[in-house]
């Protein structure tokens, strides 16, 4: 008896979720202007047969040496809301948003940056479903 597992596959799609999982390295150094910098965020996404929406991210700024635990946030830079992007409920692979990082937020001067992620999503079933925020971290050099 043949069968295809293409069917069976494409009739579980509606029982699998998205989510964030973490952010791809940046690649090179930024090199920030005065006024219209942005920085490539790139969320890399995985699977789950728990219901996840990513509901907003928002980004903070420190220097390797301010960031020193996980919790650590930051400068706060700006806020992105990921449900009016169509990306609350994102399928897995990956997606970048661009970060407005201008030279003026680079308190330090040209160095070493960390960039932090605080994602704030809902998990679970629809009636108990839980709230939390995870922190992803991208380090980066900047030069000006």
């Amino acid at each position: 008896m043949r069968f295809s597992l293409l069917p069976l596959a494409a009739g579980l799609l509606p029982l699998a979720s998205a989510y964030i999982t973490g952010l791809a390295p940046h690649i090179g150094v930024y090199h920030p202007d005065e006024l219209t910098s942005m920085f490539p965020v790139t969320f890399r996404t995985g699977s789950t047969k728990v219901p996840f929406f990513d509901l907003s991210v928002s980004f903070g700024l420190t220097t390797p040496a301010e960031h020193t635990a996980s919790t650590t946030f930051g400068n706060a830079l700006v806020n992105i809301d990921l449900a009016a992007l169509k990306r609350a409920d994102t399928g897995p692979g990956q997606f970048t948003i661009s970060v407005p990082i201008n030279t003026g937020d680079l308190y330090n001067g040209p160095g070493a940056y960390v960039l932090t992620a605080a994602v704030v999503r809902i998990t679970g079933d629809p009636g108990v479903s839980q709230f939390r925020a995870d922190p992803f971290f991208v380090p980066f050099n900047a030069t000006f």
